[in-house]
């Protein structure tokens, strides 16, 4: 089964649906043509710059999240079915041009290489267009399986075909860094490069021994733990939860996202927010809805025109200029 998917810039994507993938973007800024167009002679005077690369890359599917099915070994986990496959073609403009994939010399060493006439791999020709997706060479689309796919760089065209992936920008990650660190809903393949699986596994390794060093200094902290636990899923905890249930619950979030646990966990308010959390056990400080404020006076603990919010409220308690008001909720915290 061939799924061809015609993007516009919003959509809602039915995994069964069979439609071809285009892509729109901005049109771009109208310019004023005032150089004459340069001869071909002149253009190939000197020798286009190899740009290929001893390097093979995967280009992996990801799976969508959420829906019925749950099951990593299912057929149709992630909403593609297992013989499924996903062509993707060069975007368009909004003008109806295509989008410019390769640089002037990109396109200058690749007609070179693959035997093409001067200015073949223009994307504004209007005759016998070279990503027009129906020319006889058959690159100018790409069709990706479920399972891994795998592109040579030092193969022409498949360095045309890993340049058509990442122009499609909005459903193609170009790396796995990028999908970590920005990930979009529309993503429905990532881009590896050569080691960058193992580069990853190895800085997640090291995440995670950094994260349970950091742990093993406040293990034995209920208090602490309850906040990070709190400010990672987003979900408040009884005051008498018991210890062995933060560490078991800490060490499960330390091994779903050791990232997002050590930044928590070397947080420089921590210390204050488990002091604010500690006050409103203690009477000492009012939550209301999730804002904070001194017991005595109502007083929130916010600058002007803030809100106080625990974040805020950490940062306010910590400002050299409030150390009398850190005082006394620490005074309060010892009667």
């Amino acid at each position: 089964m061939e799924e061809n998917l015609e993007y516009t810039e919003s959509f809602d994507i039915d995994d069964s649906a069979t439609v071809d993938m285009k892509a729109v973007e901005i049109k771009p800024k109208t310019e004023k043509k005032t150089l004459k167009k340069a001869a071909p002679a002149a253009a190939n005077t000197e020798e286009p710059i190899n740009i290929l690369r001893n390097e093979r890359i995967i280009v992996r599917h990801v799976p969508k999240q959420g829906g019925m099915i749950t099951n990593p070994k299912h057929v149709l986990y992630g909403g593609m079915g297992e013989n499924a496959t996903r062509t993707f073609v060069v975007p368009r403009l909004r003008s109806g041009a295509y989008v410019n994939v390769l640089t002037d010399n990109e396109k200058a060493f690749l007609e070179d290489a693959l035997g093409l006439e001067y200015g073949a791999l223009s994307s504004m020709k209007r005759v016998d267009n070279f990503w027009d997706d129906s020319n006889e060479m058959g690159i100018s689309k790409v069709t990706l399986r479920k399972q891994d796919n795998y592109l040579d760089l030092s193969n022409p065209e498949d360095y045309i075909r890993y340049k058509i992936l990442l122009a499609n920008k909005d459903f193609i990650a170009p790396s796995l860094q990028a999908l970590q660190d920005s990930p979009k809903a529309t993503y429905q393949f990532v881009i590896i490069s050569e080691g960058e699986e193992n580069k990853q596994a190895r800085d997640n390794m090291s995440t995670t021994m950094k994260c349970y060093k950091e742990f093993g200094k406040v293990e034995e902290d209920s208090d602490t733990l309850k906040v990070i636990i709190e400010s990672i899923t987003g979900r408040p905890l009884a005051a008498n939860t018991k210890l062995e249930f933060l560490q078991t619950k800490v060490n499960e979030l330390i091994q779903s996202d050791s990232k997002l646990f050590y930044k928590v966990i070397t947080d420089p308010l921590l210390s204050f927010k488990v002091l604010i959390k500690r006050g409103v056990e203690a009477g000492a400080i009012i939550n209301r809805d999730n804002h904070f404020l001194l017991r005595d006076g109502n007083l929130p603990l916010c600058g002007p025109n803030e809100e106080a919010t625990l974040n805020t409220a950490a940062k306010y308690i910590s400002a050299p200029k409030h150390q009398g008001i850190l005082f006394a909720i620490q005074a309060k915290l010892k009667d």
